[in-house]
């Protein structure tokens, strides 16, 4: 079968998965699903209904069930999102592109505190990050600076540990595979006394599918929370992870190198009412991370090491105040300290510290609007301010819902873009910062009570959009700079769905197109899966991720689609078995290709296991 052949069968395949997904008609309507709560879009807590930021809300547990262990592989089923790694296989450096944005585009937070900046960017923490250790996942798209300041022009990603429930019980999970791959991780968590807690730990390696790319990491994740008194909550937060990657693929490291990252995050916070129309929640984090990495130099033939540590202090709070039954006012100020050294030279500390209100007004039923403004200073250029607009309306009868958004966010310039400085690369004191102004318009659409399509149209305009590594005078000198005029962003989202037969057979489609992307990025990426519990003990599934053609602002690559298949099957109350299937019909992709170096995926990997739980 010829390339074209090939490509013509697995998109007629998606196009039967897809088309199978989106006939609702046959739907069971006797029971109607609780509305989730949303905590990313406000940093408080908003009925789905009532949020005016493009969000989706991911199931860690489902996704697990699922098969699916790496965040990054589990961040695909937003639309808007693509989350892969240009790097390598597993332990890569991972990428994030939200709305045909780059992964420093974006920010992520977790446990409330913001671990991503230009100077700790997230592609470390996609690398190695497990969906077992997080207890909620939500994607917010769109420009977000209002709320989270600088480094959200794509969105957000928040995240936070498990919190323990329940009697006190534990599980232990064992999966061995291809690739010499091994994974375990226990978890153990309760409540007792007015006190939960949640603690869990893993190790796991895996040779990839490929020469001289292993990987192994161990991780942990805490979190104990406990009332003090009738108002208030407080809690405190654990998590730890030291990975090793052998990397053997990618431009920078023609040679390979051993890359060591070892990151740390504690918080703790209290969570509370002040009065009957004040809530307010305070909050302090710590995070520090150190990357290493071993190489052969190319010019001097000789060993050579580059490494990084960064450090990072903040205090937070949150306050909701209600004026009246239908408006109120969201405010929160905070501090950030940082340190950045490296082994290039930058050894930088610097501060930045802010504030940011939100107006939320339900002037009538099913209509809620929200305006943002905030301001922050960074010590080592200046200050920025950032708002953000937006309103929903629900139609109960029809079950329609329509969401429209603008804002303003940036991205700041890092310590490396203003002060490095090597016989190859000038620092740039005077750089600006990367500012967008971002829209969307969006419908959700309710099909027969248990199936949503979701719509969003969207366009970000980019301005002095920042190039870290440009060559202005031709003479292999770099340098961080602006570009002139605009760069634009701009797209479709589209997101299905549902389940039928009580909830036997679920499903769900995630679809981005985009019109206008950075990095030259896919013009669609789909993933979609379809699961089926035959019996009340038993769950199998398929499901697929396709890309078209790319590059990443690099060689051109072609397009591919992955699918899998899982299994699980309950033998008691205490034991289950689980198996997957990547990579089903061996697709030969490549994940990255510059100056004829190429990084490729991995093939058909089997992988089987068992939990016991107590």
């Amino acid at each position: 079968m010829n390339t074209e052949e090939k490509h013509m069968k697995q998109q007629t395949i998606v196009a039967a998965f897809c088309f199978a997904a989106a006939i609702p008609g046959i739907a069971d309507e006797k029971a109607e699903p609780l509305e989730a709560l949303i905590v990313s879009a406000l940093r408080i807590p908003r009925e789905a209904s009532a949020v005016t930021s493009a969000v989706t809300a991911l199931d860690p547990r489902a996704l697990q069930n699922q098969g699916i262990l790496q965040l990054r592989d589990a961040l695909n089923a937003s639309p808007g999102v693509i989350s892969t790694s240009s790097g390598g296989q597993t332990g890569a450096v991972g990428s994030l592109f939200i709305r045909g944005t780059i992964t420093q585009d974006s920010q992520v937070v977790i446990d409330g505190m913001r671990l991503s900046d230009a100077n700790s960017p997230l592609g470390n923490l996609l690398s190695g990050s497990r969906t077992h250790d997080v207890g909620a996942i939500e994607l917010l798209r769109g420009p977000q600076g209002a709320v989270y300041g600088g480094e959200s022009i794509g969105g957000v990603l928040w995240m936070e540990t498990p919190r323990g429930a329940g009697t006190p019980h534990g599980s232990a999970s064992f999966e061995a595979g291809s690739f010499h791959s091994l994974a375990s991780r226990a978890m153990y968590q309760g409540e007792a006394r007015g006190l939960s807690y949640y603690l869990a730990g893993g190790y796991e390696e895996t040779d990839n599918d490929g020469p001289n790319q292993h990987f192994h990491q161990g991780s942990t994740a805490l979190r104990v929370e406990g009332k003090a008194g009738d108002s208030w909550t407080l809690g405190t937060t654990f998590r730890g992870v030291d990975s090793f990657y052998q990397n053997s693929g990618g431009f920078e490291t023609l040679f390979g190198s051993d890359d060591r990252v070892d990151s740390s995050l504690a918080t703790v916070y209290a969570i509370g009412r002040i009065s009957d129309r004040w809530n307010a929640r305070f909050h302090a984090g710590y995070h520090i991370e150190s990357y290493d990495s071993d190489y052969l130099d190319t010019v001097t033939n000789l060993a050579a090491n580059y490494g990084t540590d960064f450090e990072a202090f903040s205090i937070s709070t949150d306050h909701e105040i209600a004026l009246a039954e239908n408006l109120r006012v969201l405010a929160g100020g905070f501090v950030h300290l940082d340190d950045y050294q490296s082994a290039i030279g930058v050894d930088e500390s610097g501060e930045r510290y802010g504030a940011h209100s939100v107006l939320e007004w339900s002037p009538f039923d099913n209509l809620n609007a929200n305006a943002a403004l905030r301001w922050e200073d960074y010590a080592s250029y200046g200050d920025e301010v950032t708002w953000r607009l937006g309103a929903i309306h629900r139609f109960e009868r029809s079950g329609t819902g329509l969401r429209a958004g603008i804002g303003r966010s940036f991205r700041a310039p890092s310590y490396t873009d203003l002060y490095y400085d090597t016989a190859w690369y000038d620092p740039n004191p005077d750089l600006e910062a990367q500012s967008s102004i971002g829209w969307d318009i969006g419908i959700e659409q309710t099909l027969a009570e248990r199936h949503i399509l979701e719509v969003t149209w969207f366009s970000n305009r980019i301005r002095n959009a920042i190039d870290s590594y440009s060559d202005p005078e031709g003479d292999f000198i770099f340098t961080a700079g602006n570009l002139p005029g605009k760069t634009t962003t701009a797209g479709l989202e589209v997101g299905l769905r549902g389940d039928w037969l009580d909830e036997k057979l679920g499903y769900r489609v995630a679809w981005t197109h985009l019109h206008e992307s950075l990095k030259d990025q896919p013009r669609n990426a789909v993933t979609a899966a379809l699961d089926w519990k035959p019996v009340e003990d038993a769950l199998v599934g398929i499901g697929f991720t396709h890309l078209s053609d790319h590059s990443w602002g690099a060689d051109p690559l072609e397009s591919y689609t992955l699918f899998r298949i899982h299994g699980s099957y309950r033998i008691s109350d205490h034991v289950k078995l689980h198996a997957r299937v990547e990579n089903l019909l061996n697709e030969e992709y490549e994940l990255y290709r510059r100056f004829g170096t190429s990084v490729n995926g991995a093939g058909t990997g089997c992988f089987a296991g068992i939990t016991i739980d107590w």
